[in-house]
């Protein structure tokens, strides 16, 4: 039902949302006819990002969609698993699988200069960075989310170092792009973390998937927590605040709401690497969700532990 009030809410505005609500016993029926009625004379382009299951597609494809809107109305589905997405296209005309490919050697080369914040002409500036730099893309698999993890290690590192970055990146990314290999390369990621940061980060798990994390309310639940370590001439809140902004250059965070100032006010953790996240968290027992089969000895040494809700 959350689905439905979610899809009212963004393709039909809020004032139908609490139209439809108004105070009274709410169905999910009642939502998903009012939404097919609304969508069926409009033209819309919905994506439903990140699918796994094919059951979810069916239902929601027969709930909350009109079975026979002729205005060129369009969804999208991304999901890893190439099963789902061939069932996805099987009853509807037109349809067709677009297979996401790696990026160019030379798109991916720009993208890692960005995150490092350096240019073309650096490249000619230091002695053998371009060379570096082009293993690096191609040992990463040209994949856009190891690039960026990787260009968040290397921008906090002098070129001289990028070497000993490049040596450890799991050399399995240039011909095996799976799911595992880009865990095991975050997994690298975290281990060249501050000590600081780490907890920070882990931190991070107990908050649900694609949940939108707010950035204050994030800074004073580490402030509380005692991660964050204070600085003379330096308000706690500020360096909080410097600990959020590291972990958004380093790309094990991802911007959901900036300001107009530029200054991220929400973020979201990428699927992948909060599931590196649970995993060293339960791994160095410092957090684990309460639905979680573990022994009384280990739940002993948790340092937290939370309790998935609807949103």
């Amino acid at each position: 039902m959350e689905f439905l009030k979610v899809m009212i809410k963004e393709l039909c505005g809020d004032e139908a949302l609490k139209k439809e609500l108004g105070g009274k016993v709410v169905r999910e029926e009642n939502l998903a006819s009012y939404l097919r009625k609304e969508l069926l004379e409009k033209r819309y382009f919905v994506v439903l990002d990140d699918l796994w299951n094919i059951d979810d597609w069916k239902w929601i494809k027969t709930i909350a969609f009109p079975s026979n809107n002729s205005k060129g109305s369009r969804i999208m589905v991304t999901t890893r698993d190439v099963g789902l997405a061939k069932e996805c296209t099987l009853e509807s005309y037109g349809s067709f699988i677009y297979r996401h490919q790696p990026l160019e050697t030379n798109d991916a080369i720009k993208l890692l200069l960005r995150k490092v914040r350096k240019s073309e002409e650096d490249m000619e500036k230091y002695e053998n960075m371009r060379n570096i730099v082009t293993k690096i893309v191609k040992k990463s698999g040209r994949l856009p989310l190891a690039i960026l993890t990787i260009g968040g290690m290397l921008a906090t590192r002098e070129v001289i170092e990028w070497q000993s970055i490049y040596n450890q990146i799991p050399s399995e990314l240039e011909s095996n792009r799976s799911l595992e290999a880009v865990r095991r390369m975050v997994t690298m990621s975290y281990n060249h973390l501050p000590s600081h940061l780490k907890s920070c980060f882990l931190y991070l798990s107990i908050f649900g998937e694609d949940f939108e994390i707010k950035r204050r309310r994030l800074v004073e639940r580490w402030i509380a927590e005692g991660f964050v370590i204070a600085r003379v001439g330096v308000s706690v809140e500020d360096v909080g605040n410097s600990y959020f902004n590291d972990l958004i250059n380093r790309n094990l965070i991802q911007p959901s709401r900036v300001n107009i100032d530029g200054t991220v006010k929400n973020c979201r953790v990428h699927d992948i690497i909060r599931d590196v996240m649970i995993s060293i968290s339960r791994d160095e027992s410092f957090a684990c969700s309460t639905w979680d089969n573990i022994t009384g000895i280990v739940q002993e040494n948790l340092r937290h532990s939370w309790q998935s809700v609807p949103k």
